[in-house]
């Protein structure tokens, strides 16, 4: 019941993203614009930049990934819904497989 209970919740966390192959590139998005602000964010204090701008490139460097993580945790949570939904498409596979016998107690 308890299992159940999860993959429910993981459902519904799901289904309040949009489509279904928009969760990997959430992920993959934000990672890429977090590593993209990190590097910019390094080469503006490492070149010889005007001082004035640093802050400003700082700011910038430091809230689009904070914008493009923003996301992340209903896309991990569909991801995870899909796996455990996978798994339990495999659970119920492989006991629909299993003969059915009497109980040898009569039960």
């Amino acid at each position: 019941m308890g299992d159940e209970a999860l993959i429910e919740d993981y459902a519904f966390a799901a289904t309040k993203t949009a489509a279904p192959a928009r969760p990997r590139l959430v992920v993959v998005a934000a990672l890429v614009t977090s590593l993209i602000s990190a590097a910019v964010c390094a080469g503006a204090i490492l070149a010889p930049a005007p001082a004035v701008a640093i802050p400003f490139v700082v700011a910038i460097c430091v809230g689009c990934p904070i914008f493009a993580v923003w996301e992340v945790p209903n896309a991990v949570a569909a991801l995870r819904a899909k796996r455990a939904g996978d798994a339990l498409a495999r659970l119920r596979r492989s006991l629909d497989d299993l003969p059915e016998i009497d109980h040898p107690l009569g039960f």
